[in-house]
């Protein structure tokens, strides 16, 4: 016969696995279900054992289920809501997006287009155009701009008027509001090649080779 000293361990261990989380619904419940029956088999008739415990065991025990049970339907949710968003964005194939990113192309004397998008109001906005060296080539003021996504005009001429070699070159934004930086995003325009996914969420693949992700898309076109 079982002792009830047993009984106890086995009472200490589902309260254990119930406060650490170690073990799943499943498994609380059926060691739940042995204990009850082997206390059953052993307690003192003229002494019975506190059965509160138990009680108290049991209404954890189907918490934890009912938690686990909501989890899955979350985890339904989420991943059928993650397969409507790729879907959804499919439709953004053969469009033009502008999305995050600081290089731009300059092709038969022509530039990619460069945009910018401020987060606040800013009294001054000015874009450097810097080559492979990391000289600058082409200061723009943009002067004053209010909150919002702003496309750069760059003709693809440096500072004194002349167009610059074909290639790749970088730009960066500085905004300032009162003399503070309001952390302008430098954009560039992409076409959409695919759609595809990481951990991070659906992604649109562009097709100069990189990707972003969907929610970083600013504009359609």
């Amino acid at each position: 016969m079982t002792s009830t000293s047993s009984v106890g361990n086995d009472t200490a261990a589902l309260n254990s696995a119930l406060a650490g989380g170690s073990a799943s619904a499943a498994d609380i419940q059926s060691n739940f279900l042995k204990m009850l029956v082997t206390q059953m088999n052993n307690q003192d008739p003229l002494n019975p054992m506190d059965n509160s415990q138990l009680t108290s065991q049991l209404a954890q025990i189907s918490t934890v289920s009912g938690l686990q049970n909501v989890n899955s339907t979350l985890n339904a949710l989420l991943s059928q809501t993650a397969a409507s968003r790729a879907l959804d964005s499919a439709n953004l194939i053969g469009h033009t997006v502008m999305v995050p990113g600081a290089k731009v192309n300059v092709d038969e004397g022509v530039p990619g287009k460069i945009g910018v998008d401020i987060p606040s109001t800013a009294d001054s906005v000015q874009v450097q155009v810097l080559d492979a060296n990391g000289n600058v080539v082409r200061t723009i003021d943009m002067k004053g701009q209010t909150a919002g996504v702003h496309d750069i005009a760059w003709d693809g001429k440096n500072d004194q008027g002349g167009t610059v070699p074909d290639g790749e070159y970088k730009f960066k934004v500085t905004a300032t509001a009162a003399g503070k930086d309001v952390g302008p995003i430098a954009l560039v325009f992409g076409k959409v090649q695919g759609i595809s996914g990481d951990s991070t969420g659906v992604l649109v693949n562009l097709e100069d080779g990189t990707t972003a992700n969907v929610d970083d898309v600013r504009r359609i076109s």
